[in-house]
């Protein structure tokens, strides 16, 4: 990453370091407006939209910030205790390079439809910026974020199961999938998205909302061709995280919201409840539908950035983030153009140094190094994290590591 022509201004740098143990000087930046604010729906205050609407551009600020109110949403408590971030005494002055230009993070802002920009090195936020009239207590949705929850859930069920094994087979876990062709997909495979089972994603979402018989599971054996064999070839795939979750709903033995409450989202010091979307069974889905705060999503990114523990506590067993998140066999390179890898449902970025990030659609980032502890948070209502914005991101990501990952 670090031969991506990248600038950064090193002497802000320095600066920051010296500045790490000031207190209150980087507080939260709010914009009223922003990037093309007007197609965004700014006139209206950023209206929320429905089920059908929410795609469409002038819904989409408001959308992303209250998909809760869109979508039937479970609660995920947060704890008496609040685990409180320092502030860094200033801004590290970061500028990286893209299109020919020379950026730095007002120039991003100024182009990019993010909703919210965090950095954070270990204890210490570094940036907190938020646009289009966003604030620290909206959340933000995850998109495909919640699928790397859920597999973090899965590692700290494997903690409490000592049979556990991600080599079994999830019809082991989930009777009611017997006899499918997702049932006799081991979980491995289903971590890394490679079931090898055809399954529309489209398909998969309007089922998840308009289940047939049989629920989840009747929607998932409802899939009885595929297209490649198991472990063989990756294919993202809404299916295999759906399939995960159910997985997870069994070995819990109570609903993800409540698992995730009592043995992440307190243990973590959340400062704001998160929820959780559900479809009609009260399934929570597993391939979308998490909200959350800016903060809140750091803190997730913090948790992975020490490899599941928190403070001295353990939250999830080391070795399950080291496998989920390192470059290697099983974790190979699935995106030619990035050069990405995948894992336990997250994308490993190339380089000898281990880094990794959890993406989802519309711009959705949580970037984390675990060799600096530094995360960089972006919330957004437009762009494709494999197009050119997501480019961009990881351009400034680049910079950000570069920087400040001594």
């Amino acid at each position: 990453m670090r031969h991506m022509g990248v600038m950064v201004s090193w002497c802000f740098a320095t600066l920051l370091v010296a500045s790490l143990n000031m207190q209150g000087a980087v507080e939260p930046q709010f914009s009223p407006s922003s990037p093309q604010a007007n197609s965004y729906g700014a006139a209206q205050g950023f209206p929320v939209g429905n089920i059908h609407t929410m795609e469409q551009q002038q819904f989409l600020i408001g959308s992303y910030s209250h998909f809760d109110a869109i979508f039937p949403s479970r609660g995920v408590p947060h704890g008496v205790a609040t685990w409180e971030f320092k502030r860094a005494g200033q801004e590290p002055a970061i500028t990286y390079e893209y299109d020919g230009k020379t950026n730095g993070i007002n120039d991003y802002l100024m182009h990019m439809a993010v909703t919210g920009l965090l950095i954070a090195k270990d204890d210490t936020i570094l940036v907190e910026r938020y646009q289009y009239g966003r604030t620290d207590r909206d959340r933000f949705a995850s998109a495909s974020l919640a699928k790397t929850l859920v597999a973090m859930v899965l590692g700290a069920e494997s903690a409490e199961h000592p049979q556990f094994s991600v080599d079994q087979k999830a019809q082991e876990l989930a009777p009611e999938l017997a006899n499918s062709l997702y049932g006799g997909t081991t979980i491995r495979d289903l971590l890394h998205m490679k079931s090898g089972v055809k399954a529309s994603d489209a398909k998969v979402i309007h089922g998840v909302f308009e289940p047939p018989a049989g629920g989840d599971a009747g929607l998932l054996k409802s899939f009885q061709e595929r297209w490649a064999e198991p472990g063989t070839r990756f294919r993202y795939s809404c299916g295999d995280s759906e399939t995960l979750g159910l997985i997870a709903q069994h070995l819990a033995g109570k609903t993800l919201t409540e698992y995730l409450s009592e043995k992440i989202w307190e243990p973590i010091g959340a400062e704001e409840d998160a929820s959780w979307a559900v479809d009609r069974s009260g399934q929570e889905l597993a391939c979308f539908g998490f909200n959350a705060t800016l903060r809140d999503w750091a803190r997730v990114g913090r948790l992975l950035a020490f490899d599941g523990n928190w403070n001295g506590r353990q939250i999830i067993p080391k070795q399950w983030v080291v496998d989920a998140t390192t470059m290697g066999p099983g974790n190979e390179q699935v995106h030619a153009a990035r050069r990405l890898g995948y894992g336990y449902q997250v994308w490993i970025l190339p380089g000898e140094r281990r880094m990794f990030a959890m993406l989802g659609s519309g711009g959705q980032f949580v970037l984390v190094d675990p060799a600096s502890k530094l995360v960089m948070v972006q919330t957004a209502a437009g762009g494709d994290p494999m197009g050119p914005e997501g480019a961009e991101t990881l351009r400034l990501w680049a910079a950000v590591v570069a920087g400040l990952g001594k």
